[in-house]
């Protein structure tokens, strides 16, 4: 009898194992291969990040109001504190009130809907031996001519929904399933904006090509570590850059450290730029790390230093409160200005045109910093 074998991330097949793929792991693999291999094939559990908390919070509180049909504040009120009570980090309720708490979200309650919509489809339906992709779809509803689908975001950055071939997956299982024109929105919940796309017979061809591509391709790299033909740092090789940020590995890809050069030329640039990411978040998980052993053993010395929780106080008035400490200062022949000063964030809040902020006093001075910012352009297909 022949035994099959069953990877981690698989299900049992005629051939010993049949991987049920997704967008999220053909873009891991994409990404960072050795992200991947931890992820699906080891199936190590990865430290929770904030935005990845934030986001399946966001997406539990619309959930139940689209279920429950509740449209109150009240009721998204409950909602959040039951979620921020249950999530892994500590997330604001604010926040999550000012994400799920909005019109693009209540316009669709009560409204006949598909919510969490589970599939899991044939990538080339004509093709039997074709990997099968699975996905879970936020929002989708048939409006007659067409469907629409919605997915929730709760990112700081928007993009177009071609940017990536996530609703173009989404709307080739849909348009299969109701022979009709599939339109995509990324609802951007942070930014109140809603991208939308309708789906041509091209760009699902596309959608469904790429599916493909990746997903033949680590078909043949699970095959080779079943049959251990090639070690697994050539298979699932480390790529250090910006997905590192979100990684709850990084701290383990070592060994590919690069040196510090003494200059950086073109080619040196990017990996050092990319070695940066690997550093900073490697570092933020060795100090979390550390800081739950100090908060469970005490201080550790280290030379003439020592790691320990330090605590620190501070105070937060509402408006009348800041009114009385303006008052006092006033009347005390301090000078309230000196320490009472509009932020450049909370300016970006009031959204006042310069020549308003001109108008009312205001000089700009512009200083430059040097940080890692988002790129403004569609992420490669």
């Amino acid at each position: 009898m022949t035994k099959i074998i069953t990877l981690p991330g698989c299900v049992p097949g005629e051939k010993g194992f049949v991987m049920i793929f997704s967008f999220s792991r053909l873009t891991t693999s994409e990404e960072c291969p050795a992200r991947f291999y931890r992820r699906y094939i080891l199936k190590m559990d990865e430290p929770p990040s904030e935005p990845l908390v934030l986001g399946k919070g966001v997406h539990a509180v619309i959930e139940a109001a689209l279920k429950t049909g509740q449209h109150s504040e009240d009721f998204f009120s409950a909602m959040c504190d039951v979620v921020t009570g249950v999530l892994p980090l500590k997330i604001q309720k604010d926040e999550l009130m000012f994400l799920a708490y909005q019109p693009n979200v209540l316009e669709h309650i009560g409204k006949p809907c598909c919510i969490e919509y589970h599939f899991q489809d044939s990538i080339s339906p004509d093709n039997p031996f074709s990997p099968e992709i699975q996905g879970y779809l936020d929002h989708w509803i048939d409006v007659g001519d067409h469907i629409e689908i919605r997915d929730w975001k709760s990112n700081r950055k928007t993009y177009n929904p071609t940017d990536t071939h996530q609703l173009g997956i989404y709307a080739d299982h849909l348009q299969r399933k109701t022979g009709k024109p599939v339109k995509g929105k990324l609802v951007f919940l942070r930014n109140r904006k809603v991208l939308e796309h309708l789906y041509s017979a091209e760009d699902i061809a596309v959608a469904r090509s790429w599916a493909l591509e990746k997903a033949e391709g680590i078909r043949k790299l699970v095959k080779e570590y079943k049959n251990k033909e090639t070690p697994v740092e050539e298979l699932f090789p480390a790529t250090p850059g910006d997905v590192c940020r979100y990684c709850g590995w990084a701290n383990m890809c070592t060994g590919k450290e690069i040196k510090c050069p003494s200059e950086i030329d073109n080619t040196k640039a990017v990996e050092v730029g990319a070695e940066i990411f690997r550093l900073e978040a490697a570092l933020k998980l060795l100090k979390k790390n550390l800081r739950v052993y100090v908060k469970n053993n005490g201080p550790v010395r280290v030379g003439k230093r020592e790691f320990t929780l330090v605590p620190s106080r501070s105070w937060n008035f509402n408006s009348s409160g800041l009114e009385k400490v303006f008052n006092k200062m006033k009347n005390s022949g301090v000078d309230p200005f000196g320490y009472f000063t509009i932020t450049a964030g909370n300016l970006r809040k009031l959204k006042w045109e310069e020549s308003d902020i001109e108008a009312l006093g205001g000089k700009p001075r512009t200083t430059t910093t040097f940080r890692d910012v988002a790129v403004e352009e569609p992420k490669g297909e």
